[in-house]
C-alpha cells in the first residue's frame, strides 16, 4: 500500500460558505476528527476548533439554514464540534468522489491555512487508485503534493507530519541527549552532526515539539470527546 499527503485549496477560499461565518466569529477550526455523507445527502463532521462557547453559538445561529443539529464537548484548550449539516456542493462531491476509490482517508484532516481553508490530507490505498482519485480531486479544487511513500501501519501518528529533514534532526537531537535531564547537547552539537547552522537546529527543533505537541493534544481531546459522547447514550 502507499501512503499519500496532500492539501487542498478551493479557489474560492472556502469549501462552504459557512467556514466564512466562523471567520468573522473568531472561531479557528484546526482539524475535521471524523466525517460522514448521509445517505441523505446531509453531512456530519466532527471538528477540533479553538473557540469560545459565545462565538461558537453565534456561528451557528447565523448558519441555522444549514445546521441540522450540533454538540459541543470542551477538551482542554480547545472543543470538539460535531455538526450534522447540509454541506456545499463541493464538499458533497468531494465526499462522493472520495467514496468511489478504494482508498482510506487517515484522520486527522488538518487545516494547515484556516485563514483560507487549505487542507491536509492523508490517504492509503493502491497506487493506481490514489493517482486516479488525485486526478479526479484536481477537477475540483487545487492539488499540492506533499508526500508520498510506502504506507508502514507501525508508524506513529503523530510523528506522520513531520518532515524527512525534520525526523532526521529529531533523531540526532534525541541521540545526543539533547532530550535529557540535564541536558547533553547543545544546537551546536547537534549543528555539526547535521552540518548546518545552530539556528537551523533552533529553528527546527521549535517547529517539531509544536507539531508533536499539537498532535498529542488533539489526540487526548478526540479521546475526551467521545468519552463525553458516551455518557450521552
Amino acid at each position: 500500500m502507499r501512503h499519500v499527503t496532500y492539501a487542498l485549496t478551493p479557489e474560492r477560499g472556502y469549501f462552504d460558505p459557512s467556514e466564512v461565518i466562523f471567520r468573522e466569529c473568531g472561531v479557528v477550526i484546526r482539524s475535521i476528527q471524523e466525517l460522514d455523507l448521509l445517505t441523505d445527502g446531509t453531512a456530519v463532521m466532527l471538528y477540533q476548533a479553538e473557540a469560545t462557547r459565545d462565538q461558537i453559538d453565534e456561528s451557528l445561529a447565523r448558519t441555522s439554514e444549514k445546521v441540522i443539529d450540533h454538540q459541543v464537548a470542551d477538551a482542554g484548550d480547545c472543543v470538539m464540534l460535531q455538526v450534522h449539516y447540509h454541506p456545499s456542493d463541493l464538499i458533497r462531491n468531494l465526499l462522493e468522489l472520495h467514496d468511489s476509490y478504494a482508498t482510506h482517508l487517515d484522520f486527522p484532516a488538518e487545516f494547515v491555512d484556516p485563514s483560507a481553508s487549505s487542507l491536509r490530507l492523508s490517504v492509503i490505498g493502491a497506487k493506481d487508485q490514489l493517482q486516479e482519485q488525485i486526478a479526479a480531486t484536481r477537477e475540483e479544487v487545487d492539488v499540492t503534493i506533499e508526500r508520498i511513500g510506502d504506507y508502514d501501519p507501525g508508524t506513529d501518528r503523530r510523528f506522520a507530519g513531520l518532515t524527512d529533514r525534520q525526523r532526521e534532526v529529531l533523531l540526532v537531537a534525541v541521540g545526543k541527549g539533547y532530550y535529557e535531564s540535564p541536558r547533553e547537547a547543545t544546537y551546536d552539537d547537534i549543528a555539526t552532526d547535521l552540518d548546518c547552522s545552530a539556528s537551523a537546529v533552533g529553528k527546527h527543533l521549535r517547529r517539531i515539539e509544536s507539531e508533536l505537541v499539537d498532535a498529542t493534544v488533539s489526540d487526548r481531546a478526540m479521546n475526551e470527546f467521545r468519552d463525553t459522547v458516551a455518557e450521552l447514550k
